[in-house]
């Protein structure tokens, strides 16, 4: 695995966009994201099940639909989307997570997506 250097970052605060734990389940998930107005937005939330492989959730409203990734804890302690495939880019923290995929896209069911517009 890659690991992004968290070291980049170890001077700010952390703020994670788009995080909200209190939000406990997908149709949870799917409310808030259709009550956002814009037609691309996503959250991350705490995962339901299998915490201890998946402790996150991504679910990304684009074009009317909306997907659900999970994120999966790595050995070492890094996160990355979905299940470990060789030679992936993982994180030191979902912070480190949601900051490099803002700016680098991800694939997710065939489209390169990007984690713009936290819901509101």
């Amino acid at each position: 695995c890659i690991q992004e250097p968290e070291e980049l970052y170890a001077d700010e605060e952390i703020v994670i966009p788009g995080y909200r734990p209190e939000i406990r389940n997908r149709q949870e998930a799917e409310d808030r994201l259709n009550n956002d107005a814009r037609s691309t937005c996503y959250l991350i939330r705490n995962s339901s099940n299998d915490v201890a492989t998946f402790p996150h959730t991504i679910s990304l409203k684009t074009a009317g639909r909306i997907d659900h990734s999970r994120l999966g804890l790595r050995p070492d302690g890094s996160l990355a989307i979905g299940t470990a495939k060789p030679g992936e880019l993982t994180h030191a923290s979902l912070a480190a997570l949601v900051r490099y995929h803002s700016n680098t896209p991800f694939c997710l069911r065939g489209q390169n997506m990007l984690l713009k517009n936290p819901v509101r």
